[in-house]
């Protein structure tokens, strides 16, 4: 490991809750998609950026190119599920031909080649869990299941028939309610026919109890044939999965820092040793907090200052010379000197409301807005209210109260919410916290 080389923030202001993920062709090329519903391109490594398109409806989840031109969006909600570009996002367009039985939510997208891509979810074990393949680049779709699984997260295939899918399996199978995630246990799925059949890779883990209820596996990570990593999204409690046999073992290590990291999504390792873990922090999702291991995942120590919330890490190189992370904004691992404006954006406060029975959220309708619309989603997609839906509104200062009531008026539980201002063309995004009664 070069001793130069450190995480920094590139010149990308930071999202309202998060940059859900990134994808980059080569060490300049890459794109980004978050929180505000946006599309973001850049050409320079993460100096400059672009805004390619503005989904002011949707969550957008996760992204993925076969080389510069042809590429994927996934959202867990709006109009549309999956987008594509086949000119390098200059022009994006809903793909609206998904056949019946097809994830409600896109949570992972793996563009193999210009033909062949895979897409998964949902990330909520009470819905259909399934993956879309197409291999004429998106003219015609199918739908695969993978037996057992409750919930389905990340997706990576290294060629249009050899592949991994991680998510949960439903390990209660009450009978007279659907899964929830108190009941799920990691599931590690594979293939090597191109999605027609799968192994769960960690079936005798969870027989033999190794697994926690209330776990399930979220980023996948194959760093070389031998060595693969999964991240375990656990509330309470911070775990990776680490194979060293290509996937024909598991052991579940604890992430053991001082700070108690825990619901856990992002992972990267640079090598067998030297990795990173990152997440939401905590079960109020308010701690954001990252950690790194120098021995494969045995030990692990607090390293805020490499990200915070982070969701994707993405290596380019082999062995990888530059990385880059997603998180609140985009971080760069690399020797390039830090320039004050880039470390000014680490420093940017973040807006964040908190209430135990309601919230007030102030905002600035500007003048000329033509349509001025306010959702909110949970943490985990699912849009859950809108608190307006006004076209020519009147401009000026608004205050909005929200009790946490959802479309029905059903309470929703302590926990974390985004919520999105819309203006036209224009979003900003902030997050939200019901607290727990003392």
């Amino acid at each position: 490991m070069t001793a130069t080389r450190m995480w920094r923030p590139v010149n990308l202001p930071a999202a309202g809750s998060r940059t859900d993920d990134i994808w980059f062709a080569d060490a300049l090329n890459g794109w980004a998609v978050n929180s505000d519903g946006l599309i973001l391109r850049t050409a320079d490594g993460g100096d400059a950026w672009t805004r390619q398109a503005h989904l002011a409806e949707s969550y957008l989840r996760c992204v993925s190119f076969a080389g510069r031109d042809i590429g994927w969006v996934g959202a867990l909600s709006g109009p549309n599920r999956l987008y594509a570009t086949r000119n390098g996002g200059l022009d994006w367009s809903a793909v609206t031909s998904l056949p019946s039985g097809a994830p409600g939510r896109i949570c992972g997208v793996c563009a193999v080649d210009e033909q062949t891509v895979f897409a998964s979810g949902t990330n909520y074990p009470n819905e259909d869990a399934a993956i879309l393949r197409s291999r004429d680049a998106g003219q015609t779709w199918q739908v695969l299941d993978v037996p057992g699984a409750a919930l389905l997260v990340d997706i990576f295939f290294e060629s249009p028939q050899r592949g991994w899918v991680v998510g949960g399996v439903d390990n209660v199978r009450h009978p007279d309610r659907a899964p929830v995630r108190a009941d799920i246990v990691p599931g590690v799925f594979h293939t090597d026919d191109g999605g027609e059949t799968w192994t769960n890779l960690v079936q005798s883990n969870a027989a033999a109890g190794e697994f926690p209820r209330g776990e399930w596996g979220w980023k996948f990570q194959k760093l070389n044939d031998r060595v693969l990593f999964v991240s375990c999204e656990n509330f309470l409690d911070g775990a990776i999965l680490r194979s060293d046999d290509g996937g024909l073992t598991w052991s579940r290590l604890r992430v053991n820092d001082s700070q108690r990291n825990s619901n856990l999504e992002g992972i990267g390792f640079l090598d067998e040793q030297h990795g990173w873990i990152g997440g939401w922090g905590d079960r109020m999702f308010v701690g954001g907090f990252t950690s790194v291991t120098e021995d494969g995942g045995k030990n692990w120590q607090a390293a805020n200052d490499v990200g915070f919330r982070l969701n994707r890490f993405r290596f380019i190189g082999s062995p990888p010379a530059i990385a880059y992370a997603s998180g609140d904004t985009v971080y760069k691992y690399s020797d390039e000197p830090v320039a004050p404006s880039i470390a000014a954006i680490a420093a940017t406060s973040r807006r964040e409301t908190i209430g135990e029975n309601e919230v007030v959220l102030e905002t600035v309708v500007p003048v000329g807005c033509k349509l001025f619309q306010v959702r909110v989603w949970e943490r985990f997609g699912r849009e859950v209210a809108m608190l307006a839906d006004e076209r020519n509104p009147q401009a000026g200062p608004r205050n909005l109260l929200w009790d946490f009531s959802d479309r029905t008026g059903a309470r929703q539980p302590p926990g974390g919410f985004i919520v999105r201002f819309t203006c036209d063309d224009e979003s900003t995004s902030q997050l939200i916290y019901r607290e727990r009664r003392k």
